[in-house]
């Protein structure tokens, strides 16, 4: 791995990472303080939603309002979490290498001697750095925020959460990455992993609707994504947390060998 890539990559990241992370906190300490109006209403909330398709439900991620980690789950962690992360990943990971040709400073970036599969890791490395930091501030968030709401939630449910956030930002930052390596355009990397990561939540809605279709959900992401789950437990699902990294991991090897063989002239 370059170190000199490494900082020149953190270094880029550095306020995306700053503001989408600082967002995310405050969203994440926002929302915990509704909790306690949403506690002495809890019950007449659980009996309206369940007015609603249990489909529909469980896509928007609302699953259980009665308690401190369901309100969690369904206002925040569950869904708009991995929206909001999904954001930042795809922007970030698809700029990994095509946005060097875009700018035309790929020839720059290669001039450094040192293999292209160095550099390429260095740049994963910030990318998954960020990744770490945004899950990190959010746990963080919740964390300062739940003694004002009258909880506390338990530093090892709250370090399990970060893990499974983390995971899923690290599975879509694989396949990003793996789409930046062989497009020369950003714009289509980009494109191409936010149709991924639709198409992956898509088919978890779908895949609930009818016992027909629902082995779509083995195409989803959001299979493996429980962070509710977690917070609860205290405990994360150490198969699923394996299984979003393990994607992220075969979509960096792939991305390592395309980019070491590709012809990345713009």
């Amino acid at each position: 791995m370059s170190l000199q890539m490494l900082r020149r990559a953190t270094l880029d990241l550095r306020m995306t990472v700053f503001w989408f992370g600082l967002g995310m906190a405050a969203y994440a300490l926002l929302i915990v303080q509704f909790w306690p109006a949403m506690k002495a209403n809890s019950e007449l909330l659980s009996q309206y939603i369940r007015s609603f398709p249990e489909a529909l439900m469980k896509a928007f991620g609302v699953t259980d309002l009665t308690t401190f980690p369901g309100f969690l789950g369904a206002e925040y962690l569950n869904f708009m979490w991995p929206l909001i992360a999904s954001v930042f990943v795809v922007t970030a990971g698809s700029a990994v290498v095509a946005q060097e040709i875009d700018r035309g400073t790929v020839e720059l970036w290669l001039s450094v001697p040192e293999r292209r599969w160095r550099l390429l890791v260095a740049k994963l490395v910030a990318l998954f750095l960020g990744v770490v930091v945004i899950a990190a501030v959010t746990v963080v968030a919740i964390a300062l925020g739940s003694p004002f709401a009258g909880e506390t939630p338990n530093p090892m449910a709250l370090a399990a959460t970060g893990l499974v956030l983390a995971a899923y930002g690290v599975a879509v930052a694989g396949y990003c990455t793996l789409f930046s390596s062989f497009l020369s355009e950003r714009s289509k990397a980009a494109g191409l992993g936010a149709a991924v990561t639709l198409a992956s939540y898509l088919a978890s809605i779908i895949s609930g609707l009818s016992k027909d279709v629902e082995d779509l959900k083995y195409f989803s992401l959001t299979t493996a994504f429980h962070p509710q789950q977690a917070l609860e437990s205290g405990t994360p699902s150490w198969t699923e947390v394996g299984g979003l990294v393990g994607i992220g991991v075969v979509c960096v090897l792939a991305a390592l060998v395309v980019f070491e063989r590709r012809d990345v002239a713009p």
